[in-house]
């Protein structure tokens, strides 16, 4: 019996050491393949689209239910609030979060001047 027993068994010293190569080459592959997905989704544009996102829906389930805005529910937020605050504290994505802010900021913005405009549109309707 081989020293090497199991599946293999059958094959010769060449033929394992043959896939063998084949499979480290095909592991180095996807581990390539895997380190390329990880830089291109590490930028600081798509991570402030990620924490744009969180954040969002963080505040509508806030702002959602009542009960989530006591200070019973701090303990839960912080690990949020101290990666939030170190995230901020970088200085490569300060300008991409102020970019983002600054849209949000238009938005409700515009969304408030339309909503005024029609509020006194309707106003002047009743009279």
């Amino acid at each position: 019996m081989s020293r090497y027993a199991g599946l293999d068994s059958h094959l010769s010293t060449a033929e394992r050491k043959q896939k063998l190569l084949a499979e480290g080459a095909i592991f180095r592959a996807e581990m390539l393949h895997s380190r390329d997905i990880v830089r291109a989704n590490l930028n600081t544009r798509s991570l402030a689209t990620v924490l744009l996102g969180r954040a969002s829906g963080i505040a509508s389930s806030l702002i959602g239910t009542s009960s989530a805005l006591k200070a019973s529910n701090l303990p839960a937020m912080l690990p949020l609030l101290v990666t939030g605050v170190s995230w901020l504290s970088r200085r490569a994505t300060r300008k991409p979060f102020l970019i983002g802010a600054a849209v949000i900021a238009a938005i409700g913005g515009a969304v408030f001047v339309s909503s005024r405009n029609s509020k006194e549109t309707t106003d002047d309707e009743l009279r």
